[in-house]
């Protein structure tokens, strides 16, 4: 009889241990799917979708490299004259990303290359 006491004593102890080492990896299973939210996909109902049709409401992509001050001080640039190349060396930024910060400020942008002074040759 005291083989048994002991055997369900560690029993007992056994299952405790293994209650709190549940506790512990729900904590940390709770905290690493609190952290994918949005990042897995999950069964159901898609995550991001607003209306019926499936279309995305606001602005898709990854945010503005410049803010509204800054396009409109690109814009006020570009309509003095300087060349979008030029002022994508200026910020250190893409051409891409310097065309649609144009667009965005509602310039109308230039198209072709612009003309090259030439020189003009004296009459001989």
């Amino acid at each position: 009889m005291p083989d048994l006491k002991r055997l369900l004593r560690d029993l007992v102890r056994e299952i405790e241990r293994v209650a709190d080492r549940n506790e512990v990896l729900e904590r940390r299973l709770s905290s690493i799917s609190g952290a994918l939210v949005g990042a897995v996909r999950m069964q159901g109902r898609p995550v991001g979708r607003s209306t019926r049709s499936g279309r995305r409401t606001g602005r898709r992509g990854a945010p503005s490299k410049f803010n509204d001050a800054q396009a409109t001080q690109l814009r006020k640039e570009y309509e003095k004259g300087a060349t979008s190349a030029q002022l994508a060396r200026k910020y250190k930024a893409a051409l891409p990303t310097i065309l649609s910060t144009l667009r965005r400020a509602g310039t109308t942008l230039r198209r072709g290359r612009p003309s090259r002074k030439r020189a003009v040759k004296a009459p001989r």
